[in-house]
Protein backbone atom coordinates (compact mmCIF):
# COMPACT_ATOMS: atom_id res chain seq x y z
CA UNK A 1 0.00 0.00 0.00
CA UNK A 2 1.18 3.72 -1.04
CA UNK A 3 1.89 6.23 1.18
CA UNK A 4 -1.28 8.11 -0.07
CA UNK A 5 -2.87 4.39 0.20
CA UNK A 6 -2.42 5.38 3.72
CA UNK A 7 -3.30 8.95 3.85
CA UNK A 8 -6.63 8.88 2.31
CA UNK A 9 -8.42 6.82 4.61
CA UNK A 10 -6.49 8.91 7.39
CA UNK A 11 -7.80 11.96 5.86
CA UNK A 12 -11.50 10.65 5.37
CA UNK A 13 -11.40 9.82 9.36
CA UNK A 14 -9.84 13.09 10.39
CA UNK A 15 -12.35 14.93 8.67
CA UNK A 16 -15.35 12.67 9.77
CA UNK A 17 -14.15 13.13 12.66
CA UNK A 18 -14.03 17.25 12.98
CA UNK A 19 -17.16 16.94 11.43
CA UNK A 20 -18.85 14.73 14.39
CA UNK A 21 -17.41 17.69 16.42
CA UNK A 22 -18.10 20.32 14.36
CA UNK A 23 -16.71 23.63 13.79
CA UNK A 24 -17.75 25.57 16.76
CA UNK A 25 -18.51 22.69 19.15
CA UNK A 26 -17.42 23.31 22.50
CA UNK A 27 -18.49 24.04 26.10
CA UNK A 28 -21.83 24.93 26.42
CA UNK A 29 -22.76 28.48 28.05
CA UNK A 30 -25.12 29.12 30.46
CA UNK A 31 -27.69 30.24 28.25
CA UNK A 32 -26.93 26.97 25.97
CA UNK A 33 -27.44 24.93 29.16
CA UNK A 34 -30.73 26.72 29.41
CA UNK A 35 -32.16 26.13 26.08
CA UNK A 36 -31.27 22.37 26.81
CA UNK A 37 -33.41 21.86 29.85
CA UNK A 38 -36.44 24.05 27.84
CA UNK A 39 -36.42 21.48 25.13
CA UNK A 40 -36.52 18.78 28.08
CA UNK A 41 -39.24 20.43 29.38
CA UNK A 42 -41.49 21.39 25.91
CA UNK A 43 -41.08 17.94 25.26
CA UNK A 44 -42.70 16.80 28.51
CA UNK A 45 -45.02 19.47 28.27
CA UNK A 46 -46.48 18.49 24.35
CA UNK A 47 -46.44 14.97 25.39
CA UNK A 48 -48.63 15.21 28.40
CA UNK A 49 -51.01 17.23 26.36
CA UNK A 50 -51.52 15.12 23.47
CA UNK A 51 -54.98 14.12 23.70
CA UNK A 52 -55.96 17.74 24.59
CA UNK A 53 -55.92 17.51 28.01
CA UNK A 54 -53.25 17.68 30.58
CA UNK A 55 -52.47 14.27 31.36
CA UNK A 56 -49.39 11.96 32.37
CA UNK A 57 -47.71 10.03 29.95
CA UNK A 58 -47.21 6.21 30.56
CA UNK A 59 -44.01 4.27 31.00
CA UNK A 60 -43.35 3.99 27.68
CA UNK A 61 -43.99 7.65 26.38
CA UNK A 62 -41.85 9.18 29.39
CA UNK A 63 -39.17 6.90 28.37
CA UNK A 64 -38.93 7.57 24.40
CA UNK A 65 -39.02 11.52 25.31
CA UNK A 66 -36.05 11.58 27.99
CA UNK A 67 -34.22 8.70 25.44
CA UNK A 68 -35.09 11.40 22.65
CA UNK A 69 -33.76 14.29 24.51
CA UNK A 70 -30.67 12.92 26.16
CA UNK A 71 -28.63 13.17 22.86
CA UNK A 72 -29.08 16.95 23.41
CA UNK A 73 -26.73 16.92 26.27
CA UNK A 74 -23.60 16.56 23.73
CA UNK A 75 -25.30 18.84 21.42
CA UNK A 76 -22.61 21.67 21.69
CA UNK A 77 -19.42 18.76 22.08
CA UNK A 78 -20.80 16.82 19.37
CA UNK A 79 -23.39 18.39 16.94
CA UNK A 80 -23.92 15.78 14.46
CA UNK A 81 -23.58 12.33 16.90
CA UNK A 82 -26.68 14.30 18.97
CA UNK A 83 -28.58 14.72 15.73
CA UNK A 84 -27.81 11.15 14.81
CA UNK A 85 -29.12 10.18 18.32
CA UNK A 86 -32.29 12.31 18.22
CA UNK A 87 -33.21 10.85 14.57
CA UNK A 88 -32.28 7.53 16.14
CA UNK A 89 -34.44 7.66 19.09
CA UNK A 90 -37.70 9.88 17.39
CA UNK A 91 -37.80 7.46 14.41
CA UNK A 92 -38.24 4.07 16.86
CA UNK A 93 -40.81 6.40 18.43
CA UNK A 94 -42.88 7.13 14.85
CA UNK A 95 -41.95 2.69 14.33
CA UNK A 96 -42.52 1.28 17.84
CA UNK A 97 -45.38 3.41 19.86
CA UNK A 98 -48.30 2.08 17.50
CA UNK A 99 -46.94 -1.24 18.03
CA UNK A 100 -45.72 -1.18 22.04
CA UNK A 101 -49.21 0.90 22.97
CA UNK A 102 -51.76 1.68 20.19
CA UNK A 103 -54.12 3.24 22.53
CA UNK A 104 -51.62 6.38 22.80
CA UNK A 105 -52.12 7.39 19.01
CA UNK A 106 -55.39 7.87 18.97
CA UNK A 107 -55.62 11.30 18.65
CA UNK A 108 -55.21 13.71 15.64
CA UNK A 109 -52.84 15.29 13.17
CA UNK A 110 -50.09 16.75 14.68
CA UNK A 111 -50.77 15.29 18.64
CA UNK A 112 -50.43 11.40 17.57
CA UNK A 113 -46.31 12.21 17.24
CA UNK A 114 -45.52 14.18 20.15
CA UNK A 115 -42.94 15.00 21.51
CA UNK A 116 -41.37 14.10 17.86
CA UNK A 117 -39.99 16.28 15.92
CA UNK A 118 -39.26 18.88 18.66
CA UNK A 119 -35.53 17.02 19.88
CA UNK A 120 -34.88 17.13 16.50
CA UNK A 121 -35.29 20.64 15.81
CA UNK A 122 -33.22 21.26 18.39
CA UNK A 123 -30.46 19.17 17.16
CA UNK A 124 -31.09 20.18 13.62
CA UNK A 125 -30.51 23.82 14.36
CA UNK A 126 -27.52 23.49 16.73
CA UNK A 127 -25.54 21.50 13.57
CA UNK A 128 -26.60 24.54 10.82
CA UNK A 129 -25.46 26.90 13.90
CA UNK A 130 -21.98 25.22 13.96
CA UNK A 131 -21.18 23.26 11.52
CA UNK A 132 -19.70 24.48 7.60
CA UNK A 133 -23.22 25.30 5.83
CA UNK A 134 -22.97 22.34 3.37
CA UNK A 135 -22.85 20.51 6.54
CA UNK A 136 -25.74 21.70 8.30
CA UNK A 137 -27.76 21.91 5.48
CA UNK A 138 -26.86 18.18 4.76
CA UNK A 139 -27.53 17.03 7.84
CA UNK A 140 -30.31 19.17 8.64
CA UNK A 141 -32.34 17.66 5.22
CA UNK A 142 -31.32 13.89 5.75
CA UNK A 143 -32.73 13.73 9.14
CA UNK A 144 -35.76 15.90 8.35
CA UNK A 145 -36.05 13.03 5.07
CA UNK A 146 -35.37 9.89 7.21
CA UNK A 147 -38.59 11.19 10.02
CA UNK A 148 -40.68 11.62 6.99
CA UNK A 149 -40.10 8.62 5.34
CA UNK A 150 -40.24 6.71 8.66
CA UNK A 151 -43.86 8.31 9.51
CA UNK A 152 -45.04 7.52 5.93
CA UNK A 153 -43.92 3.87 6.03
CA UNK A 154 -45.77 3.20 9.76
CA UNK A 155 -48.15 6.33 9.86
CA UNK A 156 -52.08 6.12 8.66
CA UNK A 157 -51.96 7.51 5.15
CA UNK A 158 -54.45 10.14 6.75
CA UNK A 159 -51.16 11.32 8.67
CA UNK A 160 -49.30 12.23 5.23
CA UNK A 161 -49.90 15.97 5.16
CA UNK A 162 -48.76 16.02 9.61
CA UNK A 163 -45.66 14.42 8.02
CA UNK A 164 -44.66 16.88 5.34
CA UNK A 165 -45.26 19.19 8.51
CA UNK A 166 -42.97 17.78 10.46
CA UNK A 167 -40.62 17.50 7.44
CA UNK A 168 -40.38 21.30 6.64
CA UNK A 169 -40.52 21.98 10.20
CA UNK A 170 -36.84 20.49 10.67
CA UNK A 171 -35.95 22.18 7.65
CA UNK A 172 -37.30 25.60 9.39
CA UNK A 173 -34.83 24.68 12.29
CA UNK A 174 -31.87 24.43 10.06
CA UNK A 175 -32.91 27.39 8.29
CA UNK A 176 -32.88 29.32 11.65
CA UNK A 177 -29.61 27.54 12.24
CA UNK A 178 -27.90 28.69 9.38
CA UNK A 179 -28.92 32.28 10.01
CA UNK A 180 -27.60 32.47 12.88
CA UNK A 181 -24.20 30.57 12.17
CA UNK A 182 -24.30 33.10 8.97
CA UNK A 183 -24.77 36.45 11.26
CA UNK A 184 -22.55 35.10 13.62
CA UNK A 185 -19.82 34.76 10.89
CA UNK A 186 -20.42 38.41 9.62
CA UNK A 187 -20.09 39.37 13.48
CA UNK A 188 -16.57 37.42 13.72
CA UNK A 189 -15.79 38.78 10.33
CA UNK A 190 -16.42 42.54 10.97
CA UNK A 191 -14.42 42.15 14.58
CA UNK A 192 -11.52 40.40 12.82
CA UNK A 193 -11.60 43.54 10.12
CA UNK A 194 -11.91 46.01 13.21
CA UNK A 195 -8.72 44.33 14.52
CA UNK A 196 -7.05 44.20 10.58
CA UNK A 197 -7.66 48.22 10.65
CA UNK A 198 -6.30 48.80 14.12
CA UNK A 199 -3.01 46.27 13.40
CA UNK A 200 -2.27 48.23 10.24
CA UNK A 201 -3.41 51.71 11.86
CA UNK A 202 -0.34 50.84 14.70
CA UNK A 203 1.67 49.65 11.86
CA UNK A 204 1.79 52.96 9.87
CA UNK A 205 2.09 55.24 12.36
CA UNK A 206 5.40 52.60 13.85
CA UNK A 207 6.48 53.26 10.08
CA UNK A 208 5.89 56.93 10.16
CA UNK A 209 7.37 57.60 13.29
CA UNK A 210 10.27 55.37 11.98
CA UNK A 211 10.26 57.59 9.36
CA UNK A 212 10.33 61.28 10.77
CA UNK A 213 13.46 59.68 13.68
CA UNK A 214 15.35 58.55 10.71
CA UNK A 215 14.64 62.15 8.77
CA UNK A 216 15.24 64.13 11.61
CA UNK A 217 18.60 61.95 13.15
CA UNK A 218 20.16 61.24 10.05
CA UNK A 219 19.82 64.48 8.72
CA UNK A 220 21.63 66.38 12.17
CA UNK A 221 23.81 63.66 12.69
CA UNK A 222 25.17 63.68 9.15
CA UNK A 223 26.31 67.35 9.35
CA UNK A 224 27.54 66.94 12.93
CA UNK A 225 29.90 64.33 11.54
CA UNK A 226 30.46 66.45 8.50
CA UNK A 227 31.30 69.08 10.52
CA UNK A 228 34.00 67.01 12.77
CA UNK A 229 35.40 66.18 9.20
CA UNK A 230 35.57 70.06 8.61
CA UNK A 231 36.54 71.03 11.90
CA UNK A 232 39.77 68.13 12.18
CA UNK A 233 40.87 69.34 8.50
CA UNK A 234 40.94 72.76 9.57
CA UNK A 235 42.53 72.62 12.81
CA UNK A 236 45.95 73.29 12.10
CA UNK A 237 45.96 75.77 9.03
CA UNK A 238 42.80 77.67 9.83
CA UNK A 239 41.45 77.73 13.48
CA UNK A 240 38.89 79.87 13.01
CA UNK A 241 37.31 78.23 10.55
CA UNK A 242 37.54 75.24 13.02
CA UNK A 243 35.92 76.53 15.24
CA UNK A 244 33.21 77.90 13.60
CA UNK A 245 32.75 73.83 12.58
CA UNK A 246 32.69 73.19 16.42
CA UNK A 247 30.03 75.46 16.83
CA UNK A 248 28.02 74.06 14.18
CA UNK A 249 28.39 70.74 15.88
CA UNK A 250 27.14 71.92 18.88
CA UNK A 251 24.04 74.01 17.52
CA UNK A 252 23.35 70.90 15.31
CA UNK A 253 23.82 67.94 18.13
CA UNK A 254 21.07 70.61 20.30
CA UNK A 255 18.69 70.54 17.59
CA UNK A 256 19.35 66.77 17.46
CA UNK A 257 18.10 66.04 20.90
CA UNK A 258 15.33 68.50 21.00
CA UNK A 259 14.16 67.23 18.12
CA UNK A 260 14.46 63.90 19.42
CA UNK A 261 12.69 64.43 22.95
CA UNK A 262 9.76 66.13 21.16
CA UNK A 263 8.88 62.97 18.65
CA UNK A 264 10.00 60.84 22.18
CA UNK A 265 7.52 62.82 24.62
CA UNK A 266 4.92 62.80 21.48
CA UNK A 267 4.90 59.07 22.08
CA UNK A 268 4.56 58.85 25.55
CA UNK A 269 1.56 61.63 25.99
CA UNK A 270 -2.36 59.22 25.65
CA UNK A 271 -4.42 62.16 25.46
CA UNK A 272 -5.56 64.84 23.02
CA UNK A 273 -4.50 67.87 24.54
CA UNK A 274 -0.75 66.60 25.69
CA UNK A 275 -0.29 65.07 22.37
CA UNK A 276 -0.82 68.53 20.92
CA UNK A 277 1.44 70.07 23.62
CA UNK A 278 3.94 67.58 22.42
CA UNK A 279 3.54 68.58 18.41
CA UNK A 280 3.92 72.05 19.40
CA UNK A 281 7.30 71.14 20.29
CA UNK A 282 7.69 70.74 16.61
CA UNK A 283 7.25 73.74 15.46
CA UNK A 284 7.63 74.71 12.60
CA UNK A 285 6.52 72.54 10.51
CA UNK A 286 9.19 71.80 7.89
CA UNK A 287 7.75 73.14 4.62
CA UNK A 288 9.47 75.03 1.52
CA UNK A 289 9.37 78.21 3.97
CA UNK A 290 12.48 76.46 5.74
CA UNK A 291 14.38 75.04 2.90
CA UNK A 292 17.01 78.22 2.71
CA UNK A 293 17.24 77.02 6.28
CA UNK A 294 17.54 73.49 5.48
CA UNK A 295 20.33 74.13 2.54
CA UNK A 296 22.40 76.49 5.12
CA UNK A 297 23.15 74.21 7.20
CA UNK A 298 24.51 71.49 4.80
CA UNK A 299 26.60 74.69 3.06
CA UNK A 300 27.91 75.48 6.64
CA UNK A 301 28.84 71.27 6.66
CA UNK A 302 31.19 72.29 3.02
CA UNK A 303 28.68 70.95 0.84
CA UNK A 304 28.29 72.83 -2.57
CA UNK A 305 24.22 72.98 -3.37
CA UNK A 306 22.81 75.02 -6.28
CA UNK A 307 18.94 75.53 -5.88
CA UNK A 308 17.35 76.60 -8.69
CA UNK A 309 13.51 77.15 -8.61
CA UNK A 310 11.03 77.60 -11.74
CA UNK A 311 7.68 77.74 -12.20
CA UNK A 312 4.70 80.28 -10.10
CA UNK A 313 4.39 78.74 -6.58
CA UNK A 314 1.21 76.77 -6.01
CA UNK A 315 -0.43 74.75 -2.94
CA UNK A 316 0.54 71.38 -2.55
CA UNK A 317 -1.73 68.40 -0.90
CA UNK A 318 -1.74 68.54 1.98
CA UNK A 319 1.65 67.48 3.58
CA UNK A 320 2.82 68.20 -0.16
CA UNK A 321 5.83 70.84 1.71
CA UNK A 322 6.50 68.32 4.59
CA UNK A 323 7.14 65.62 1.76
CA UNK A 324 8.96 67.84 -0.27
CA UNK A 325 11.40 69.52 2.96
CA UNK A 326 11.98 65.86 4.22
CA UNK A 327 12.73 64.56 0.39
CA UNK A 328 15.50 67.36 -0.10
CA UNK A 329 16.83 66.96 3.25
CA UNK A 330 16.90 62.75 2.86
CA UNK A 331 18.93 63.20 -0.64
CA UNK A 332 20.94 65.67 0.26
CA UNK A 333 21.97 63.80 3.95
CA UNK A 334 22.45 61.07 1.17
CA UNK A 335 24.78 62.91 -1.32
CA UNK A 336 26.54 63.59 2.37
CA UNK A 337 27.22 60.48 3.65
CA UNK A 338 27.83 59.12 0.40
CA UNK A 339 28.99 61.97 -2.03
CA UNK A 340 31.13 63.83 0.76
CA UNK A 341 31.71 67.55 -1.18
CA UNK A 342 30.55 66.71 -4.51
CA UNK A 343 28.60 69.57 -5.59
CA UNK A 344 24.70 68.90 -5.86
CA UNK A 345 21.94 70.42 -7.60
CA UNK A 346 18.78 71.09 -6.39
CA UNK A 347 15.46 71.64 -8.69
CA UNK A 348 12.45 72.64 -8.24
CA UNK A 349 9.79 72.97 -11.13
CA UNK A 350 6.16 74.13 -10.74
CA UNK A 351 3.66 73.29 -12.75
CA UNK A 352 -0.22 74.08 -12.68
CA UNK A 353 -1.38 70.50 -11.26
CA UNK A 354 2.20 69.49 -9.25
CA UNK A 355 5.60 70.30 -8.16
CA UNK A 356 8.73 68.36 -9.75
CA UNK A 357 11.43 67.74 -7.07
CA UNK A 358 14.74 66.91 -8.61
CA UNK A 359 18.16 66.44 -6.73
CA UNK A 360 21.57 65.17 -8.63
CA UNK A 361 25.03 64.77 -6.70
CA UNK A 362 27.83 64.50 -8.94
CA UNK A 363 30.12 61.39 -8.43
CA UNK A 364 32.14 61.52 -4.69
CA UNK A 365 35.22 63.71 -4.53
CA UNK A 366 38.20 62.18 -2.72
CA UNK A 367 39.03 64.82 -0.71
CA UNK A 368 41.35 63.19 1.80
CA UNK A 369 38.93 63.65 4.93
CA UNK A 370 36.66 60.21 5.14
CA UNK A 371 35.13 57.81 3.53
CA UNK A 372 31.57 57.70 2.37
CA UNK A 373 29.71 56.00 5.29
CA UNK A 374 27.05 52.61 4.08
CA UNK A 375 23.68 53.15 3.60
CA UNK A 376 20.71 50.71 4.58
CA UNK A 377 18.39 52.11 2.06
CA UNK A 378 15.93 53.54 4.72
CA UNK A 379 16.48 57.10 3.30
CA UNK A 380 15.07 56.03 -0.05
CA UNK A 381 12.08 53.76 1.05
CA UNK A 382 11.19 57.06 3.31
CA UNK A 383 11.36 59.25 0.72
CA UNK A 384 9.42 57.14 -1.82
CA UNK A 385 7.20 56.55 1.33
CA UNK A 386 6.09 60.57 1.38
CA UNK A 387 5.79 60.90 -2.07
CA UNK A 388 3.39 57.92 -2.91
CA UNK A 389 1.48 59.30 0.54
CA UNK A 390 0.91 62.42 -1.15
CA UNK A 391 -0.50 60.98 -4.06
CA UNK A 392 2.67 61.50 -6.06
CA UNK A 393 5.69 59.33 -7.84
CA UNK A 394 9.46 58.81 -6.88
CA UNK A 395 12.25 57.04 -8.21
CA UNK A 396 16.16 57.46 -8.02
CA UNK A 397 18.85 55.66 -9.94
CA UNK A 398 22.78 56.06 -10.04
CA UNK A 399 24.05 57.77 -12.83
CA UNK A 400 26.23 56.77 -15.41
CA UNK A 401 29.36 58.85 -14.39
CA UNK A 402 28.86 57.89 -10.50
CA UNK A 403 26.44 60.23 -9.49
CA UNK A 404 22.67 59.86 -8.03
CA UNK A 405 19.52 61.39 -8.60
CA UNK A 406 16.50 61.81 -6.89
CA UNK A 407 13.44 62.53 -8.92
CA UNK A 408 9.33 63.06 -7.25
CA UNK A 409 6.44 64.81 -8.04
CA UNK A 410 4.08 66.11 -5.46
CA UNK A 411 0.85 67.20 -6.82
CA UNK A 412 -0.83 70.68 -6.45
CA UNK A 413 -4.48 71.34 -5.36
CA UNK A 414 -6.41 72.87 -8.76
CA UNK A 415 -6.15 76.37 -8.87
CA UNK A 416 -9.49 78.10 -7.83
CA UNK A 417 -11.80 79.05 -10.46
CA UNK A 418 -11.15 82.46 -11.75
CA UNK A 419 -14.19 84.83 -11.30
CA UNK A 420 -15.17 85.68 -14.66
CA UNK A 421 -15.50 82.73 -17.28
CA UNK A 422 -12.53 82.22 -19.07
CA UNK A 423 -12.81 82.93 -23.46
CA UNK A 424 -13.96 80.82 -25.46
CA UNK A 425 -10.90 81.81 -27.75
CA UNK A 426 -8.42 80.96 -25.31
CA UNK A 427 -6.05 78.65 -26.55
CA UNK A 428 -5.87 74.96 -24.64
CA UNK A 429 -3.50 74.62 -21.99
CA UNK A 430 0.01 72.69 -23.00
CA UNK A 431 0.39 69.94 -20.97
CA UNK A 432 3.76 69.65 -19.15
CA UNK A 433 6.32 66.68 -19.08
CA UNK A 434 6.28 64.69 -16.30
CA UNK A 435 9.56 63.55 -14.54
CA UNK A 436 10.01 60.21 -16.04
CA UNK A 437 9.20 57.02 -13.73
Amino acid sequence: MTTNDVGAPASTVRRIRSAAGAGRGGRPTPAGWAFTFFMLAAMLTTVSLRSGVFEMPDSTLLVFTVAAWAPLLVRTYRPLVALAGTVLVESAHLALIPVVDPDAVQTVAMAAYQPVPLATLAAAFTVASRTPRRTGWVAGIGAGLVLGVVAMATRPQSLFATDVVMVNLVMIATAVGALVAGRSDRIAREAHEREDEKERAVVDERLRIARELHDVLAHNITLVNAQASVAHYLLRTDPDAAARALQNITTHSERAIDELRATVGLLRHEDRVAASEAQAALQPVPDLDRLDDLLAGFRTAGATIDLLVTGERRTLAPHGEVAVHRIVQEALTNATKHAPHAPVRVSLTWADDRLDVLVVNAAPVDAGRRRPAPGTGHGLIGMRERALATGGTFRSERLPGGGFLVAATIPAEPPAPASAPASASAPPAVPTEEIPR
